[in-house]
C-alpha cells in the first residue's frame, strides 16, 4: 500500500486522508501508514533511499521496489508459521465464513520504548535478534489467547482478539495477554542486558475495543482488514501515551472488564484526531479470583420464572441430606440464568441440616488446552484455598488434609493429588510418580480423587459445582467420566453446568452420567423467560412503574427472554443517559426510539453464530436482512435464488 508524503503531512493511499508527520495508521481509515525496511524492521518512508535505521539500500531491494503491506514481511510470516496448530485450525476452518464480516475487536498494540535510541547502540543484525525475541514473546502471549498478529510495524506489533476467531470474552483475554506479554519483556529484558548489554529494554502497550470488517484470510493465516472509525488508531494512542512496562486501556475495553482486574483511573487524555478527551484506566493486574459479574450496581430482584427448576433442586438436596447420591445437569443458552439458579440453591441449601459441604469449580473459555484446569481448580477449592494462592500454602493444606484423612495410607492419595496440583513433592513421595508413564499417571489420579472424595462425602454430605463445562479440557472430562459411579455408594451430588454445546469434550459428561448405574441422573434445561416474567424482571429492576411501554417493549423485544440480556440493554440505556437516577427513583429522561445491541452482547453473539454449520450461518444471514418476523416462503425463495445464481 503506498502512502504519499506532502510537506510535513503524509497521505493515506487508502482514503486520501493527509495525516500529520509520525502518524502510524491513517487517522480516518485506520490502515497502516508506515512500511518496514526487509533489513532491520524499521519503519520506511516511501521517499527514502536508504534506511535511516541500519543504512539498507531501500531503492535496490526488490521487496522495496513495489511498496508492500506490511502484513507480507518476512518476520510476520515467521510469526504466523509459529502459531499453535489447534488455533491455525480454527482459523483456517472459519475463515470463509468470516471473511466480509464486521467483528467487535479488540485491538492490542505493543511498542518498544526508545527503540531509535537502543537500536544505534547495536549492530543492526543483533538490533534485528533482539526484535525479533520481543516479537516471538509478544507472539505466544497473543496466540495463547487465540488473538491473531494482523501487523508488524518496525518493533510494534497490532494483534486482533475477535477477529477472525470471535469469543464472548476477547476484551479478557487481550488484557491477559498484555499482562504475560510485559512479564515475559522483563524477563527478556534480563536476557538481552547480558547477551547485548541493552540498558533497559521496556515495552508499552495499549488496547482498545471497536469494529473492523475482516477480508481475506490466507491459508498462511494472512488476514486482510478495514478499520471502522478509529478502532485502530486509538489502540495506538493508548500505547502512545503508556509509560514504560505499562498497559493503557480506553473506556472501551475497560468496560467489560472492569470486574477482572485491578485498574488505576488515569483521568482523561487529549488524543490526536480526536474532539473530545479519552478516558482511560491503567491495568495494575489480574484480580485473583474473579469472575465475570452479572447485575448491575444498585439495581437487583429476585430471582424470576425459575420455580419448577428452583423446586426440583430443593429436593435433591434433602436426598442428598439422607444419603443419597444423584448427578444433576443444568443445561441452557449464555444468560438464562443458570448461574443465579446455583447460587440461590447454594443460599437456600446453607440453612438446613445436617449442614454440605459445597465446592465449585470453573472452567475458563480459553482453558480446554490447559490440560487438567478444571480438576485443579476443584481440587482447590476442596482443599480450601483461595485462587491464586503460593504452592506452599497448597502443598501445606493438601499434607495436613492427607493425613487427617488417610493416615498410614496417604503414599496411596497424597502424591499423586500433589503432582496432579504441580508441587515439588518430598523425596519419598515424588518416586511414587517418577516413573509412571501418560496413561498410568492418569489412572492413579483417577484413584486418587476417587478415595479423596468418597473419603470427604462419608464425613459430611457434599455437593460439587462445575460450572461452564462448554469449555472443560480433556483430561479432567476423563476424569469425571471416571469418578461418577461413586455417586451411587456415597452422598455426593455432581452437578454440570453447561450450555447445549454437544461436539465439545465436556458433553460427555452429561451423556455418560445417563449410564451410571444405580444412580439418577437429572437434567434441567432453561428457556428464555415468558413476556410476563420479562416485564416484571424489568420493573423489578429499575421499579419504574410509568415506563412508558414503547420503551418497555423495545427492552423486552431485544432481550427476548434473556435475563442476561435484559440486565445489559438497561444498563446501556443507563450510559447513554436514557434513563436516570432522579430524586431516588428511576426516571426516563430523554426518549428512546430504538435500541442497538450492547457491546457486553457483540461477543456473545458473534461467537455463537460463528459456531454454526456454514450454512445455517448463511440462513441466519440472510434472515437477519428480511427482518425479525417474516413468512417462511420469503426466506425459502431468496434461498432459491441464491442457489440458482450459484449454479
Amino acid at each position: 500500500m503506498v502512502h504519499t508524503y506532502s510537506g510535513e503531512r503524509m497521505q493515506c493511499s487508502n482514503c486520501s486522508h493527509e495525516n500529520p508527520e509520525g502518524a502510524r495508521f491513517c487517522e480516518n481509515c485506520g490502515q497502516p501508514l508506515a512500511r518496514a525496511c526487509p533489513n532491520c524492521g524499521q519503519p520506511a518512508s516511501v521517499t527514502a533511499k536508504f534506511c535511516n535505521n541500519c543504512g539498507f539500500n531501500l531503492s535496490t531491494a526488490t521487496a522495496m521496489a513495489r511498496p508492500a503491506q506490511v502484513t507480507r514481511s518476512e518476520p510476520l510470516d515467521a510469526l504466523r508459521r509459529a502459531a499453535p496448530q489447534n488455533v491455525v485450525n480454527k482459523i483456517l476452518a472459519s475463515r470463509e465464513r468470516v471473511e466480509g464480516e464486521r467483528k467487535l475487536v479488540t485491538a492490542l498494540f505493543t511498542d518498544i520504548v526508545d527503540s531509535t535510541a537502543l537500536a544505534e547502540q547495536l549492530d543492526p543484525e543483533d538490533w534485528r535478534e533482539v526484535v525479533s525475541g520481543a516479537h516471538q514473546r509478544v507472539s505466544k502471549a497473543v496466540y495463547r489467547y487465540e488473538g491473531t498478529i494482523a501487523q508488524l510495524l518496525g518493533d510494534g506489533v497490532l494483534a486482533f482478539f475477535g477477529a477472525p476467531l470471535a469469543h464472548e470474552d476477547d476484551a479478557e483475554r487481550a488484557i491477559r495477554a498484555a499482562l504475560h506479554i510485559l512479564e515475559a519483556i522483563q524477563g527478556y529484558a534480563d536476557e538481552a542486558r547480558r547477551k547485548h548489554r541493552l540498558p533497559n529494554l521496556q515495552m508499552r502497550i495499549g488496547l482498545n475495543t471497536g469494529l473492523v470488517v475482516v477480508g481475506n484470510i490466507g491459508s498462511d493465516l494472512h488476514m486482510e482488514y478495514l478499520a471502522i472509525g478509529d478502532t485502530v488508531n486509538l489502540a495506538s494512542r493508548m500505547q502512545s501515551a503508556a509509560e514504560p512496562n505499562t498497559i493503557l486501556v480506553s473506556e472501551n475495553t475497560y468496560k467489560l472488564a472492569a470486574s477482572l482486574f485491578d485498574f488505576q483511573d488515569r483521568g482523561e487524555i487529549e488524543v490526536k484526531g480526536k474532539a473530545e478527551p479519552i478516558h482511560v484506566y491503567r491495568v495494575l493486574g489480574e484480580r485473583k479470583g474473579a469472575v465475570r459479574t452479572r447485575g448491575i450496581a444498585g439495581l437487583s430482584s429476585p430471582m424470576v420464572g425459575r420455580e419448577r427448576e428452583f423446586s426440583t433442586l430443593m429436593h435433591i438436596t434433602d436426598d442428598v441430606r439422607q444419603g443419597r447420591g444423584c448427578i444433576v445437569s443444568i443445561i441452557g443458552e449464555a444468560g438464562l440464568g443458570k448461574s443465579r439458579l446455583v447460587a440461590e440453591w447454594r443460599k437456600a441449601a446453607a440453612a438446613g441440616d445436617p449442614p454440605l459441604r459445597w465446592v465449585e469449580g470453573r472452567c475458563l473459555s480459553y482453558g480446554a488446552t490447559m490440560a487438567h484446569h478444571l480438576s485443579t481448580d476443584v481440587l482447590r477449592a476442596l482443599l480450601g484455598v483461595p485462587a491464586g494462592a503460593p504452592a506452599e500454602e497448597v502443598h501445606v493444606a493438601l499434607r495436613q488434609h492427607m493425613e487427617m484423612l488417610f493416615g498410614d495410607e496417604i503414599k496411596e492419595v497424597y502424591p499423586f493429588l500433589g503432582h496432579l496440583l504441580g508441587l515439588k513433592l518430598e523425596e519419598d513421595m515424588a518416586t511414587r510418580v517418577k516413573y509412571l508413564d501418560g496413561p498410568a499417571l492418569q489412572a492413579r489420579y483417577i484413584v486418587a480423587c476417587r478415595r479423596y472424595l468418597e473419603a470427604l462425602a462419608r464425613r459430611q454430605p457434599t455437593v460439587l459445582v462445575c460450572e461452564d463445562i462448554h469449555w472443560a479440557d480433556p483430561s479432567s472430562v476423563e476424569l469425571g467420566i471416571r469418578i461418577l459411579p461413586m455417586a451411587a455408594d456415597v452422598p455426593i451430588v455432581f452437578v454440570f453446568v453447561a450450555r447445549p454445546d454437544k461436539d465439545v469434550p465436556g458433553w460427555k459428561l452429561i451423556t455418560q452420567a445417563r449410564e451410571v448405574a444405580g444412580v439418577g441422573a437429572i437434567e434441567i434445561y432453561l428457556a428464555p423467560l415468558s413476556e410476563a416474567d420479562s416485564k416484571q424482571l424489568v420493573s423489578n429492576l429499575l421499579e419504574i412503574e410509568a415506563l412508558p411501554e414503547h420503551v418497555r417493549h423495545l427492552i423486552l423485544s431485544k432481550a427476548e427472554g434473556n435475563p442476561f440480556f435484559v440486565e445489559e440493554v438497561i444498563r446501556m440505556l443507563i450510559d447513554r443517559g436514557n434513563i436516570a437516577l432522579v430524586d431516588s427513583r428511576w426516571t426516563v429522561v430523554r426518549e428512546v426510539h430504538k435500541i442497538d445491541i450492547p457491546d457486553t452482547l457483540q461477543g456473545v453473539l458473534s461467537a455463537r453464530i460463528d459456531r454454526l454449520p456454514e450454512e445455517a450461518k448463511r440462513v441466519l444471514q440472510i434472515a437477519s436482512v428480511i427482518g425479525r418476523k417474516f413468512p417462511i416462503r420469503i426466506l425459502a425463495s431468496v434461498l432459491e435464488q441464491e442457489a440458482q445464481a450459484v449454479e
